[in-house]
């Protein structure tokens, strides 16, 4: 058995998105992936060790890597560029960052348009 040379964990995934390998768009689905590289079956479609592919993900920017290793029509890539966080967000990789409940500021001016538009049609103008 191979040593194991990623250096990050994949996580198991059912992605399925429109890729280029090396340049026909076709449909492929990662079924692995982690910020540096993922698992990629393409079905219909013919693989070259070391072509790039370009993989397209919906809510996340283009993916572009280079295939490390093929087994039948599942490929190995590994991305050009780490995931930054809002494809990481997009492909379950990470959570995106808690929102803060904050209250709403309190009105200090007393003189506000609220107050003003009262006292206009409550006759009071003191």
């Amino acid at each position: 058995m191979g040593v194991e040379r990623r250096s990050a964990e994949r996580i198991p995934v059912n992605l399925n998105l429109t890729c280029r390998i090396p340049a026909a768009p076709c449909r492929g689905t990662i079924h692995d992936i982690s910020h540096h590289g993922c698992k990629l079956e393409v079905p219909g479609k013919p693989i070259e060790l070391g072509g790039t592919a370009r993989m397209e993900l919906p809510g996340a920017p283009n993916l572009t890597g280079r295939v490390v290793w093929i087994h039948g029509k599942t490929a190995g890539i590994r991305f050009e560029r780490t995931l930054n966080k809002a494809a990481a967000i997009a492909v379950g990789l990470e959570q995106p960052d808690p929102v803060e409940d904050k209250p709403l500021p309190i009105e200090k001016n007393r003189d506000g348009l609220l107050r003003h538009w009262f006292r206009r049609l409550s006759g009071v103008f003191s």
